[in-house]
């Protein structure tokens, strides 16, 4: 599935036997899909915040921290949650000041089935 935001203009595709979709917020600034355990991936695109400031946030939710990558477009950073669970995220920059994100959050129980895909997930992230 190919989703993507009205708002900000941010794309994602993902399996579709992997997360199914909720209602989006009222905003519209982007889309939470749930999977299975509570898995969840969440894409959205926002405007006006710092992006360093936004990988600093990521690290602070991290107990382990297993990635930590930032480079002048983009940054990814995952790890393992105080819950334990795993976390991803990436963040883009793109035209006009927009930052499009996607986090995966997912129970350790859940790696053999969605470990093999956030690659294929998180770089298919995109916007104008």
């Amino acid at each position: 599935m190919t989703y993507r935001n009205d708002r900000f203009g941010t794309t994602i595709r993902f399996p579709t036997d992997l997360f199914d979709t909720l209602l989006p917020p009222a905003n519209a600034d982007g889309q939470t899909f749930l999977g299975p355990d509570e898995a969840e991936l969440i894409v959205y695109g926002s405007r006006g915040e710092d992006f360093r400031q936004m990988a600093d946030q990521a690290r602070q939710q991290l107990g382990d921290i297993t990635l930590d990558r930032v480079t002048r477009d983009w940054f990814a950073i995952s790890g393992f949650d105080a819950n334990g669970n795993v976390f991803y995220q990436r963040t883009e920059r793109g035209a006009g000041g927009v930052l499009h994100t996607a986090i995966l959050r997912y129970p350790p129980s859940q790696k053999p089935s969605i470990d093999p895909q956030v690659g294929r997930i998180m770089r298919t992230l995109a916007g104008p």
